[in-house]
């Protein structure tokens, strides 16, 4: 009897109040294989991608406390004109009742903007990683926080056309999934 006693409460010993975990999610794997890349035409273009509702991402636990989350975005711009392709993109995040990314109501954020230029003929990396606290981005860290959200990235560029592919895409947060009494 004090074997199993004692088992248990080393088992428990291993889970406390203090207990922090970290989940990662691959918000890439929830956007199918033909549909990570976008085909920029000539002239000015705007998208949301991979589209105006963002893409919606459950957390597989909730948070009660939330200390801070990542989100990391990467990507390959491509330039198949005979002229630079210039613009910018940006991180789009909103709860997940919010259906439209892209017009600044409803809760949704904006967030990691930044912008390129590629040469004629060449490609670029992207790589932009935004970090979220209670302190930093702090919008976006309470949309996080609710443990089910849509993220998007918006892209705009002038152009005579060119491609973005979508390489990676991870949120990560870090906190205790249930809060105490202190």
């Amino acid at each position: 009897m004090r074997k199993p006693l004692f088992l248990l409460l080393l088992l428990l010993a291993g889970c406390s109040a203090a207990t922090r975990y970290t989940i990662n999610v691959n918000v890439l794997s929830f956007i199918p294989q033909n549909q990570r890349s976008i085909n920029i035409p000539t002239g000015y273009y705007l998208v949301v991608y991979p589209s105006l509702e963002g893409q919606q991402v459950p957390l597989p636990i909730s948070m009660d406390i939330l200390e801070q989350g990542q989100i990391s975005i990467q990507g390959r711009l491509t330039n198949t004109g005979a002229t630079p392709m210039n613009g910018s993109y940006e991180i789009r995040l909103a709860p997940d009742s919010d259906t439209n990314l892209n017009d600044n109501s409803g809760g949704d954020v904006g967030l990691g903007s930044t912008n390129f230029s590629v040469a004629a003929g060449q490609s670029s990396n992207i790589n932009t990683t935004v970090q979220l606290s209670a302190s930093q981005n702090s919008a976006a860290y309470n949309i996080i926080k609710s443990g089910s959200f849509r993220i998007a990235l918006k892209v705009e560029a002038n152009s005579n056309g060119g491609l973005f592919e979508l390489t990676g895409a991870r949120v990560s947060v870090t906190g205790r999934p249930f809060a105490v009494i202190k």
